[in-house]
């Protein structure tokens, strides 16, 4: 049997204190415990949930970790919820998913196994209900939990007895409250700029989009690639004074490592000569020939760390532009290994004062 259901997807959040390292997952047993405490604390704020079937991943993820495109933990656990619906039909009640040796059974539903390294941590759940109970139940759930969803003493208490997690506060939420806190999150951070294209793939994801972003920067959600598409440009190719082009690369990275955060697909697309180099995972700048001696000369800037390399070898010269931190890392242990006799790297940015263009650093 399987019957048509609903599912509101919620979770339980948790406001922990700094520095914790605890375990973040219950096994079966601590999980079914858990799963009977918050759905007594989400019958006290909305009655009919009792109605509906709770279903409980006993992970604890942080809220980026939840929030990737097509929600894979609740995809799992509204699939896992399936296999029980057709061996014995949809009946109310709790259904908890709990892990086996640390292990839980859906890699979906799978926390990442370091340490979280925010303060808030949150346990999916998803509430499977009738469709003629469903738009009431997620009005109310919508309505209530927000304000009045704290999650009791009874459940903060065994996850910290289970795992050793100490809570400051839990509170219930909906998938919708997740994504508006984020973005409150993110604005007092001074990034709230960046939110929309993160939340467009996450709620909209089959519609292509074009962003307007900080900095100058442009973005666009290719639907039928699964991809956020970003324009490169180097230093040489900028049309801007130097300011605008390091406000434009810091709002690059800060919205590649937001995307990245929420393992939402990118690709920064160049334009010639610049191309991109997979091995190195950085855009390289093809600067034609060189009369200066051969060597490497590191781009500094003090606003945003490492621009660029510029290199020169064998009489050509050549600009490599990291794409991420470990893009530097490889790219750098490459360079090292090349032995080229001079290596400049004076925290400074090294542009020539009449074309505005890279160059290496003078001898």
């Amino acid at each position: 049997m399987n019957e048509s259901v609903h599912h509101i997807r919620l979770l339980a959040g948790l406001e922990i204190p700094p520095g914790q390292t605890a375990g973040r997952c219950l096994d079966r047993r601590q999980a079914e415990r858990l799963a009977g405490h918050l759905a007594a604390d989400l019958q006290r704020v909305v009655s009919g949930v009792d109605e509906g079937l709770l279903v409980l991943g006993a992970g604890l993820f942080e809220p980026f970790e939840l929030m990737r495109p097509g929600f894979p933990a609740w995809r799992a656990l509204e699939e896992l919820s399936g296999s029980t619906r057709r061996e014995g039909g949809f009946e109310p009640g709790i259904l908890a998913i709990g892990a086996h040796q640390r292990r839980m059974p859906d890699p979906r539903l799978q926390p990442p196994d370091a340490p979280a390294q925010g303060q808030f941590l949150a346990l999916p759940m998803s509430l499977l209900c009738p469709p003629e109970n469903a738009e009431n139940l997620r009005a109310a759930l919508e309505e209530a939990l927000f304000e009045r969803g704290s999650i009791d003493p009874p459940a903060r208490a065994l996850i910290e007895e289970s795992i050793g997690l100490e809570t400051v506060h839990g509170q219930l939420l909906t998938l919708a409250d997740l994504i508006a806190l984020q973005h409150v999150q993110l604005d007092g951070a001074g990034l709230g700029g960046f939110w929309p294209v993160v939340e467009q793939v996450l709620v909209d994801t089959g519609t292509n989009q074009e962003h307007a972003l900080p900095g100058g920067l442009e973005a666009r959600w290719s639907a039928s690639e699964n991809r956020v598409d970003v324009p490169f440009f180097s230093l040489d190719q900028f049309r801007g004074e130097i300011d605008d082009y390091i406000l434009w690369l810091r709002a690059l990275r800060t919205l590649t490592t937001l995307l990245d955060s929420h393992a939402i697909d990118w690709r920064a697309q160049p334009l010639d000569p610049v191309v991109f180099d997979a091995d190195y995972g950085s855009m390289i700048e093809s600067a034609g020939p060189s009369a200066r001696a051969d060597g490497i000369t590191v781009h500094h800037h003090p606003d945003i760390g490492l621009v660029a390399w510029t290199v020169v070898e064998d009489s050509r010269m050549m600009h490599i532009y990291p794409l991420r931190p470990d893009s530097a890392n490889r790219v750098m242990r490459d360079l090292a290994a090349r032995g080229l006799p001079r290596f400049d790297a004076t925290q400074e940015l090294h542009v020539d004062p009449d074309t505005g263009r890279l160059r290496p650093a003078e001898s």
